[in-house]
């Protein structure tokens, strides 16, 4: 058989191959084309997968800055904290040293006062007194209250007493006053203004005695303004100053 009737009738000029070679070529021609569709639409999956890696990896990177950072600010609130808990801590101590200290010289102040009016009360009346303070807050304010003890016996002494006189609260008062001199680190002499002057006669040189022991002890100068004799000859220099035809006169005694 010819090749031309294998071909079958055609076109003038026209030769089309019409075997199942063909149709295969034709399919594996289509096959291939539809396999390089497929591998461009996974490249891109790809692409778009590494895309959504980074950035979910960069997002991790900044999660972890983040948490970095507020770690940095934890550690540095945990150093401020000690820093302010060892401050407070101090404070609270050094309070607590004011405080005791301030009792203490309270305590000590105290106690000096009534040593010194106990003893000018055991000095000038020769009986066994003890003078007492108590200190109290009232008010959120410190107060002072006097007691004075004899023959077990404890009475209370108030202000007012002071200034109606008596011999023990005249003793008492002077008492204070040196004392609070003295705490108070006064300097110079004391200038003493009618001392003693409802003590009676018989007291009246105890008080000079007293007066002129605390002068000694504590290099007090004392100037004393008295119509006591008894006071006048403890100075060291005494002036009688007396008034002669409306005139001052001045002399030594």
């Amino acid at each position: 058989m010819a090749l031309r009737d294998l071909l079958g009738p055609s076109a003038p000029g026209t030769h089309i191959l019409n075997t199942d070679w063909g149709k295969s070529f034709t399919e594996t021609r289509n096959l291939s084309t539809e396999s390089a569709q497929s591998f461009t639409l996974n490249s891109y999956q790809i692409n778009k997968i590494k895309l959504d890696v980074r950035q979910a990896a960069e997002k991790i990177t900044k999660q972890i800055a983040k948490r970095d950072l507020l770690f940095e600010q934890r550690d540095a609130e945990i150093v401020k904290s000690a820093a302010a808990t060892q401050a407070l801590d101090l404070n609270e101590k050094v309070q607590r040293l004011l405080q005791l200290t301030s009792d203490f010289a309270r305590q000590q102040a105290k106690s000096r006062i009534e040593e010194i009016v106990t003893s000018a009360l055991s000095v000038v009346f020769g009986k066994d007194y003890k003078f007492q303070l108590s200190l109290e807050v009232r008010a959120n304010r410190p107060e002072v209250d006097y007691w004075l003890e004899s023959e077990g016996i404890v009475t209370q002494l108030k202000p007012p007493d002071y200034d109606r006189g008596g011999g023990v609260a005249d003793v008492v008062s002077l008492a204070l006053r040196l004392a609070v001199a003295e705490l108070s680190e006064v300097k110079g002499p004391l200038f003493l203004d009618e001392i003693g002057k409802h003590v009676s006669a018989e007291y009246a040189p105890n008080v000079a005695y007293f007066l002129k022991e605390y002068s000694q002890k504590f290099g007090r100068q004392m100037i004393l303004i008295t119509h006591n004799e008894a006071l006048a000859e403890i100075g060291d220099v005494s002036f009688a100053v007396s008034q002669i035809n409306g005139k001052s006169v001045v002399k030594t005694v």
